[in-house]
């Protein structure tokens, strides 16, 4: 079963055996980037749950424990133990690929991990009904969640539709919001156990950005109605940011892998900006969101154009008559 844009899935294989030629990163190469994409990650997670804590005031609470006015403990706390959970995760996927050894018991640990001393039910199942704010499903009774958790767990050791690495991982995700096992913070352990999963596999830590909120949620209740792509599409597009971040940074700089802004990169293509935009946001393109803009590289930019080249010659010639 073929969920993922084949275009995607191709420049995500690409980039992680790129990525992969440079491994083993030196021991500060992977403490620079881990610390860097560890307090990214921690600031989106939360603020896509309406934590308010600015991506500066979420590093000065992880690095030195400072707190804010007008934030809450919540959210202080919030912070703080994120890096606990993602260190967790990191630790379980090291042992092997985790769809085959994660069990009910990590996934209690990653929400006790994340949720200590602010909530009572932290390592807990959920024991009443929860209402999911948005979606289109009503989570199962309370009563189901232990056999729901146990069904699961069997479903992403067994992989019966033969699922591809990052079809899995978002499949998983979207099983598992759909169970909504805890009363609260269903959408960071989530996020945390789909990371679990492609890091098990060599993927780097993969972050959905607050500023891709509303595509995130319009995506879920897409599979809510049935059509899983377009979610399986959008992490993939996450996932594929994050390998070029890692790239950027183990790679030597040259003309041809320093980012563009779209503006620039229209002026070496025979597209606009605006079009650019379009394809990055399809994924029809290899473009990084960095904050709230696209940019590309030229070696994306020509790949592109030379696919673009071909398809448009094959097409020419299958609608050229014969004779």
């Amino acid at each position: 079963m073929n969920l993922i844009d084949e275009r995607v899935h191709e420049r995500i294989l690409a980039k992680k055996k790129q990525l992969d030629s440079h491994r083993p990163l030196s021991p500060e190469m992977v403490s620079r980037l881990r610390k860097k994409m560890e307090i990214e990650y921690t600031y989106n997670s939360n603020a896509i749950e309406g934590n308010t804590l600015t991506l500066r005031e979420t590093q000065l609470v992880i690095r030195q424990g400072l707190s804010f006015g007008g934030k809450t403990l919540s959210e202080h706390l919030e912070a703080k133990n994120h890096p606990r959970a993602i260190e967790f995760i990191e630790n379980l996927a090291k042992q092997g690929p985790t769809e085959k050894i994660l069990t009910e018991t990590d996934i209690l640990k990653v929400h006790e991990l994340i949720f200590s001393g602010i909530l009572e039910s932290a390592g807990s199942f959920r024991n009443c009904q929860v209402y999911i704010e948005g979606c289109d499903q009503m989570s199962p009774p309370a009563c189901e969640v232990p056999d729901l958790m146990k069904s699961l767990m069997i479903w992403l050791n067994d992989n019966p539709e033969e699922l591809r690495i990052v079809e899995l991982a978002a499949v998983f995700h979207y099983k598992l919001v759909l169970i909504h096992p805890f009363e609260d913070g269903n959408g960071r352990v989530c996020r945390l156990l789909t990371n679990m999963i492609l890091i098990s596999h060599g993927y780097p830590l993969t972050t959905i950005k607050t500023v891709d909120r509303k595509k995130y949620y319009n995506a879920l209740q897409k599979a809510d109605r049935g059509d899983l792509k377009p979610f399986i599409n959008f992490i993939a597009r996450c996932l594929e940011q994050a390998l070029d971040v890692y790239l950027s940074a183990v790679e030597p700089s040259t003309k041809d892998n320093q980012f563009l802004s779209l503006a620039h990169a229209s002026k070496q293509s025979p597209y606009s900006k605006e079009y650019l935009g379009l394809l990055a946001r399809r994924g029809l393109i290899g473009a990084t969101k960095i904050g709230r803009n696209w940019f590309i590289t030229p070696n994306a930019l020509n790949e592109y154009l030379q696919v673009h080249s071909k398809e448009k010659k094959v097409k020419s010639h299958r609608e050229k008559p014969d004779g």
